[in-house]
């Protein structure tokens, strides 16, 4: 019985010991008839009684009857509601499995759930979910498939579609899910756009990946959400879409786009790298130097060095590469970067001597880069030095990756053997960068989130 009944039970009786304690009191008046026909009446004092009595009785009636349902239909779904408690409790024991990192387990228990109850919503999308991390791809699609018919104007069992198609390779089939999305959610569908982007993205299909860019800021713009986090896909995509550009002989149009990304974003290297590479090819190199120059300048990243280094070794002007490294060397206050580059540069071209007086400075300026303890040890080696040159290889053997630079994203920390314009694993661009550790943050040495050029094939060669 409900606590509400047993209150209006507690309410009548103080009503009746009120109405005893008034009839007392008042037995006159009390005990005066109450004319409810020919043939009925009543005194005062029973019509009262009998009023309290029914206000009592029909909500006990009420609440009787309401308990008999409860018990008839608990006694007639006995054992089905036994299985549905069963069914919950090993779903809880299966996401409990999942979160420890057992999957095989977890599969069992939502299998036990879906063998009493079918339909399942949550245990369906959580069984897929763990075949897909087992890459039982075909059983995954097919239990997200049973969950989205389900529950047609759900979500989620088609975002999971899209994820064991993407994971499967079969990016088609993710694309025609994605493009449901959109179309059962028009102004839900943001994170769909996203992922599409990021497929056409990893097949490189630029074009396309700039239309489904331009969807995505219309709809922030309708959401009056900022486009701020979309800006380094914008410039990325156009950049790549420049790069195609170039590659089929149309660099003056390539020019033009790329012109306006460094003005729009003056910090992305990507558009700066690509304008220069198009200058060359139309044959205008003085300009091409002064775009990668302008390019260092404000973003203090390396790959600028590295890219007018060997743009003048292409060309066969060695003393203009020194010249040009050196500059940045007296411009910058944080000579770190253009310092290694220029003994970088000695070293090939066999100065010894300049390239030692180089490292040397360098040397008490950073607490871990491998590679110039190599080219340390090898100029100590070429100059007899012997017991030098073996300090330091014991200082190159302690450390890893020895004949490259380390580039990581700055993003999702994601290691690369030399520079890319957008990291792989998180979709960033301009975040991939040389991985110097200095005694203090990379940021007061001027080297920002960027990429950087690898000189792992210039250190093969000059050990050759």
């Amino acid at each position: 019985m409900r606590i509400r009944t047993v209150l209006y039970l507690m309410f009548g009786a103080i009503a009746v010991i009120a109405l005893s304690v008034l009839y007392t009191a008042n037995r006159a008046a009390f005990n005066q008839p109450i004319f409810f026909g020919e043939r009925l009446v009543l005194p005062v004092w029973l019509t009262l009684l009998l009023g309290c009595g029914v206000s009592m009785l029909v909500p006990l009636l009420f609440g009787l009857l309401r308990d008999l349902r409860r018990l008839f239909l608990s006694l007639r779904a006995g054992p089905t509601s036994g299985s549905q408690q069963e069914a919950e409790s090993r779903y809880l024991q299966g996401i409990e499995s999942m979160l420890n990192g057992r999957e095989e387990r977890a599969l069992e228990h939502f299998n036990a759930v879906l063998a009493v109850a079918p339909e399942h919503f949550d245990a369906l999308l959580k069984a897929g979910e763990v075949l897909r991390t087992l890459r039982r791809f075909p059983e995954a699609i097919e239990l997200h498939r049973r969950a989205a018919r389900l529950r047609e104007a759900d979500l989620r069992p088609l975002y999971s579609l899209v994820a064991d198609y993407e994971d499967s390779g079969a990016r088609d089939s993710a694309k025609a899910v994605l493009n449901r999305i959109i179309e059962l959610a028009p102004q839900r569908s943001l994170n769909a756009y996203r992922k599409y982007r990021g497929i056409l993205i990893s097949e490189g299909e630029w074009e396309k990946a700039w239309e489904i860019q331009q969807k995505i800021e219309e709809l922030l713009s309708d959401l009056g959400r900022s486009r701020k986090g979309e800006r380094r896909f914008h410039l990325g995509i156009r950049t790549m879409l420049a790069q195609k550009l170039i590659d089929q002989g149309k660099e003056r149009d390539a020019i033009g786009i790329l012109r306006r990304l460094v003005k729009t974003d003056p910090a992305f290297v990507p558009a700066y790298l690509k304008l220069g590479t198009a200058l060359v090819a139309l044959h205008q190199p003085e300009e091409a130097v002064e775009v990668w120059e302008g390019g260092y300048q404000a973003t203090q990243h390396a790959i600028f060095l590295s890219t007018i280094e060997n743009h003048y070794l292409a060309m066969e002007q060695p003393r203009r590469a020194i010249e040009a490294l050196k500059a940045a060397v007296w411009k910058t206050q944080k000579e770190t970067i253009p310092r290694f580059f220029l003994g970088k540069l000695y070293y090939r071209l066999e100065m010894i001597d300049e390239a030692l007086q180089q490292f040397t400075l360098m040397k008490g300026l950073v607490t871990y880069f491998p590679t110039l303890h190599y080219y340390l040890a090898k100029i100590m080696e070429r100059q007899g030095n012997h017991r030098e040159a073996i300090k330091e290889l014991e200082i190159l053997l302690g450390e890893a990756d020895v004949l490259r630079i380390e580039y990581a994203c700055a993003v999702c920390a994601r290691r690369y053997s030399g520079w890319v314009d957008y990291c792989e694993r998180c979709g960033e661009w301009n975040s991939v960068a040389v991985d110097f550790r200095e005694e203090r943050p990379v940021e007061e040495l001027g080297i920002s989130t960027a990429p950087v050029y690898t000189t792992g094939p210039e250190v093969e060669e000059a050990q050759g």
